[in-house]
């Protein structure tokens, strides 16, 4: 077995996650393997990868495993590293001691993937130096837009995966669906469990061996049963949770290709205010490329309220459907 030592700046980083930092890259299945056979150790003791390290622990691992080299293997070129740093720039909301704040554009993959040409976790990876590690402290999904915090250090980090675990932060995402929801506001509370293969899957509603998931939500504005915006806090943190909560009361996010509930979207030309053509309405949710959802704040216990701006094409469908969004949102499930 080889040794290496936990350095002080993975203190409180997850096994897997400090693995691939000290060692290189390693498919996650068969590095769960390899803990199972115990051909990776944490001082001489089977462990998990979720377990958190400390500074001044030994890493016990196999020579026969074979890392790809994140330096050698995934070197990332000048062209990929110009692009990072005018992303950074474009999508930059503030930054303090502790985080950053950055307004992920959809489309673009928080970690890397075998189809992910960009991500963030490649671009951390370019404005990073020897004083600064930044960790990632939760995730969005691809086709979402919207707020993403970036933890400073591990003390920061930790922090934060508190906050999320314990609930002390509010979430505030913004949706167009349709049909509208039954009820103006409400609180969805259905367990979710995973299904199908991983390259096919998705998030079940599943009442007897699902994780609890629970949603509330608001509608802001909408015209008639047709659509609506509606803003979005999500009290847990499941796969997928506002997508196939909405789509379970049937109020669908417009753009969702994979959970789009049971209507047919904008099929009648009655009751939309403000468009002079008719014809204009025909407009369904295949035709649009972006899911219409979008992470727009979070609250943290320190009474400091962080807000990424609504998207280009979010505001234009919002003033092509009529629909209006209202100043300080952030407050709306205070």
């Amino acid at each position: 077995m080889l040794n290496i030592k936990i350095p002080e700046k993975e203190h409180g980083s997850r096994l897997d996650r400090c693995i691939r930092r000290l060692l290189g890259h390693i498919n996650q299945s068969l590095l769960e393997k390899f803990l199972r056979s115990r051909m990776i150790l944490l001082d001489g003791k089977k462990t998990k990868s979720s377990v958190k390290v400390s500074f001044g622990q030994v890493l016990n691992y196999s020579h026969k495993i074979r890392f790809e080299r994140s330096d050698l293997v995934t070197k990332i070129n000048e062209k990929n590293l110009t692009y990072y740093k005018n992303l950074f720039k474009r999508i930059f909301i503030i930054e303090t001691s502790e985080y950053i704040a950055l307004n992920k554009p959809s489309g673009l993959s928080v970690q890397g993937g075998s189809k992910q040409r960009f991500h963030i976790d490649d671009m951390l990876k370019c404005i990073s130096n020897d004083n600064i590690s930044l960790k990632l402290v939760h995730r969005i999904d691809k086709d979402t837009s919207g707020l993403l915090l970036i933890a400073k250090n591990n003390k920061t980090a930790k922090k934060f995966t508190s906050y999320f675990k314990e609930r002390k932060i509010v979430k505030t995402y913004l949706a167009i669906v349709s049909p509208s929801p039954n009820d103006d506001m409400g609180i969805i509370d259905l367990p979710l469990s995973k299904s199908g293969s991983k390259e096919y899957q998705r998030m079940l509603v599943d009442q007897n061996t699902g994780k609890r998931a629970l949603t509330e939500y608001k509608v802001i504005d909408k015209v008639g049963s047709r659509v609506a915006l509606v803003a979005l806090y999500p009290k847990t943190g499941r796969t997928h949770q506002l997508r196939v909560h909405l789509e379970y009361i049937n109020a669908p996010i417009v753009g969702d290709n994979k959970y789009r509930g049971l209507s047919e979207v904008y099929m009648s030309f009655h009751n939309f205010p403000e468009h002079k053509k008719l014809s204009q309405i025909k407009w369904k949710p295949n035709n649009i490329k972006n899911l219409q959802l979008h992470a727009y704040s979070i609250r943290i216990p320190e009474n400091k309220t962080i807000i990424a701006e609504v998207p280009e094409d979010f505001k234009q469908n919002l003033k092509f459907l009529g629909l209006k969004l209202p100043e300080k949102l952030h407050d709306i499930f205070i």
